[in-house]
């Protein structure tokens, strides 16, 4: 199994899916590996990714959304979601009025903001992942609105600031990672990438040895810790780096094909 991260990972800065990345990938594929899009985005995000792989709408392919929140088959059958309630987007979003940062929930169907005025940050999300925003008060909140991921926004040097600041309290009841530098991104408590991962090898009987992992972000460190082949991008921050076991070209130099070609021949 090789489960690759999206952003900055398989997609170069243009956020684009390179002809040598999908050959190399699509080579896999033939050779009997599991492909596993494992990301922070919304399943809408990725649906045209695993189009251009060629393993959409597959019942034996899989796919890992919300950092972990949601592990589906690429035909959508759900395997298992572990997703935030409405009162947990209630404090979240206290938080942000606390920190001085705007908030978006990730459900199901949209991006859900509380804000008349969108901001910016939500908009580029909801273009760059092919979903709609909705505006829906914090009072109107229905049980409905399933809400698999919570993300504060701001400059980076916000950010940096906040992270900080964030009570212990919110460390110990939610995972808390990031997938960008203008991001602090909140799910369930012990909810990850890797933690979702473990439990589709557990599902498919695939050993951790037999896993690689690829990615450039703190909330991909949980993967490349539990895969045997960890890989971070030559773009990734120097904690992914640290924790890695390969460390390939970066994302405008086709660092996936290159991790692929390496440990597929070698």
């Amino acid at each position: 199994m090789i489960a690759i991260d999206v952003d900055s990972t398989l997609l170069n800065e243009d956020n684009v899916l390179t002809e040598k990345t999908i050959s190399t990938v699509q080579n896999a594929v033939k050779k009997g590996i599991k492909i596993v899009i494992t990301s922070g985005r919304p399943t809408s995000g990725t649906v045209s990714i695993l189009k251009k792989l060629g393993i959409f709408n597959q019942e034996n392919q899989y796919k890992i959304n919300y950092n972990g929140a949601l592990t589906s088959t690429t035909a959508g059958k759900i395997i298992s979601k572990n997703f935030l309630s409405l009162d947990d987007y209630r404090d979240i979003f206290r938080l942000s009025e606390n920190l001085g940062l705007k908030i978006q929930a990730e459900s199901i169907n949209s991006i859900i903001t509380p804000y008349n005025d969108v901001p910016e940050y939500t908009t580029y999300e909801a273009k760059l992942v092919d979903t709609k925003v909705e505006h829906i008060e914090m009072e109107n909140l229905k049980d409905s609105d399933q809400i698999a991921e919570v993300m504060l926004m701001g400059q980076v040097e916000k950010i940096e600031k906040a992270s900080g600041l964030l009570p212990d309290s919110f460390e110990e009841r939610f995972s808390v990672m990031s997938s960008s530098p203008v991001y602090i991104e909140f799910t369930k408590r012990n909810v990850s990438k890797g933690e979702a991962l473990k439990n589709l090898c557990a599902k498919l009987n695939i050993t951790s040895k037999e896993v690689m992992a690829i990615g450039d972000q703190n909330n991909d460190i949980s993967m490349i810790k539990f895969s045997g082949i960890g890989v971070a991008m030559g773009n990734a921050i120097p904690e992914l780096k640290k924790v890695a076991n390969f460390v390939t070209k970066d994302n405008n130099n086709n660092g996936v094909a290159n991790a692929i070609d390496k440990f597929l021949v070698e």
